[in-house]
């Protein structure tokens, strides 16, 4: 008799981990749909998948991210997002399986220690708030709720069904739990997208005439070469490299940016302020430090907004400073050399690109652009708060991370045309690309076949040194695989460097070598 109630037991257990799993998914879509829900009121970093994701980037290990963003570039967001999706499904269809096959306490358990995880990570985020736990802790009530009205505890363990009701019934019970949860988790996501963007705000910014526009590059910037990038790169086109899974929205009406530290005279300034300024007009070119020789995390753009220098110079910096710490809205820090920032160069709180005010994904309404500089020493987004201090008092985020707290841009130069891996038909045959070295400039650019001599390649007119520089080669190309080099030379006489380094912990150097095949 104690055999059969066994095999009968086991056979109920097997029938409820299906359904104990679809239970355990659906307790998920409760908990996202009512946190997103939630989350209207308290901003969307505070919704779960997002402060998982903001910790899990925090704690990501530097070659991982690395890996990232070689192999998926700017889609590496949503490869992470589609990771923290696909892993919170996994466990919650083994969390409801095992809840249903023994009690279902143990799912509660579960769900209310995501619930836990989630408040942490959206509580101890640079903007977090004792209201950020909100979502979180509100999805966690809602989904062990669901879970407990679609899953049964067994008063008598031998009983094969999931509880009293028909199979049908629990089906249906499900799905209509799960249409909740869904229409939670859109009319949340359609609410933080309207209650947390300044489309209008920016939509409505007119900039005044420059008070320095920007200068005539002399000559022709580019090339007719088709595959050759254009001088000034669209926004839509300009690479981004971050670590906001949301990308801020700062109406203008509420913008302040606080400069203070070592400084005479701190003050806070809004948007206006910085229009009202001097604005100037100047082609300059971002790199990422993350970008490969090769690589196409590197762009150039016009960008319109107030010199750093004078703003400084205003606030009256300590000669015993030497780090401007930035801060994003976001709470990302970003560390830049003062001097850097102070010598002369077109330093600038950017409020254009390319004739507009700047897209969300590159800074609106406000960001840092130093010239040559690497974006993660330089760049910061969404700026909102400059401490003047020094490198040894305080670390921007990378720095801890590994990086070199200090990174100008190294000489590099890349072959656009012809791709890596092409076929092309014997004859002449465009060689073209970019070379580069910020606040220095190209004086020379060569290519080499198979190893042999090095040929000189016209060089295209600029703006200024701050920008890349367009080159073009015409090669007699013959039958047969070959390869082909490129190196330049900056202003200076410096002869890029041969040897190959990877771009940590302060950018990459080397030639940029590809092979095509002729035919």
């Amino acid at each position: 008799m104690s055999s059969a109630h066994g095999s009968v037991e086991r056979a109920g257990n097997r029938g409820r981990g299906p359904s104990g799993a679809l239970a355990g998914l659906i307790a998920l879509a409760v908990f996202l749909g009512i946190a997103e829900l939630v989350a209207i009121a308290t901003g969307p970093d505070t919704a779960p998948s997002i402060a998982i994701g903001q910790n899990a980037i925090a704690h990501t290990p530097e070659w991982l991210k690395e890996f990232a963003i070689r192999h998926f570039g700017e889609n590496d967001k949503h490869v992470l997002l589609a990771g923290i999706y696909s892993t919170l499904a996994l466990l919650s269809a083994l969390a409801g399986a095992a809840g249903a096959a023994t009690r279902r306490a143990v799912t509660v358990g579960a769900i209310a220690a995501l619930g836990v995880a989630a408040s942490i990570s959206a509580a101890t985020y640079p903007t977090g708030t004792i209201v950020s736990v909100g979502p979180s802790l509100a999805g966690a009530v809602v989904a062990a709720y669901a879970f407990c009205v679609l899953v049964k505890d067994r008063p008598n363990p031998s009983r094969p069904t999931l509880d009293n009701r028909s199979r049908r019934q629990v089906l249906g019970l499900g799905g209509a739990v799960l249409a909740g949860g869904a229409a939670a988790y859109v009319i949340g996501r359609v609410g933080l997208q309207s209650a947390y963007n300044a489309i209008a705000s920016r939509t409505a910014v007119a900039f005044p005439k420059a008070s320095s526009p920007l200068p005539s590059a002399g000559g022709k910037t580019g090339f007719n070469v088709p595959g050759l990038s254009s001088y000034i790169t669209p926004n839509t086109s300009f690479y981004r490299v971050d670590t906001a899974l949301v990308v801020p929205q700062i109406n203008t009406s509420d913008y302040r940016l606080s400069i203070h530290g070592m400084v005479d005279n701190p003050a806070t300034y809004t948007y206006d302020d910085i229009l009202a300024m001097p604005l100037v007009e100047r082609a300059i070119t971002l790199c990422c430090v993350s970008n490969p020789v090769g690589g196409p995390y590197i762009g150039n753009a016009v960008w319109l907004g107030a010199l750093l220098k004078p703003l400084l110079a205003r606030a009256g910096v300590s000669p015993d400073a030497d780090q401007l710490f930035m801060t994003s809205s976001d709470g990302m820090t970003i560390g830049a050399d003062l001097r850097a920032a102070t010598d002369g160069r077109d330093a600038m709180l950017a409020v254009g690109m390319n004739g507009v005010p700047l897209p969300f994904e590159h800074g609106f309404p406000v960001r840092m652009v130093i010239p040559g500089e690497y974006g993660y020493v330089s760049a910061c987004k969404w700026l909102v708060d400059i401490d003047v201090t020094t490198y040894e008092a305080r670390q921007a985020y990378w720095v801890p991370r590994g990086y070199s707290a200090q990174a100008p841009v190294k000489l590099e130069s890349r072959i656009d045309t012809p791709r890596g891996g092409s076929h092309v038909e014997a004859g002449l045959v465009p060689v073209a690309g970019v070379a580069w070295r910020q606040h220095v400039g190209i004086s020379r650019v060569q290519v080499s076949v198979d190893g042999g001599d090095w040929n000189d390649a016209t060089l295209a007119a600029v703006d200024s040194p701050d920008t890349w520089r367009l080159w073009k080669w015409d090669w007699q190309a013959t039958p047969g695989s070959h390869r082909l080099q490129v190196r330049a030379t900056d202003a200076q006489g410096n002869v890029q460097v041969a040897t190959p380094t990877p771009d940590f912990p302060n950018g990459a150097t080397g030639w940029d070598t590809i092979e095509v095949t002729v035919t």
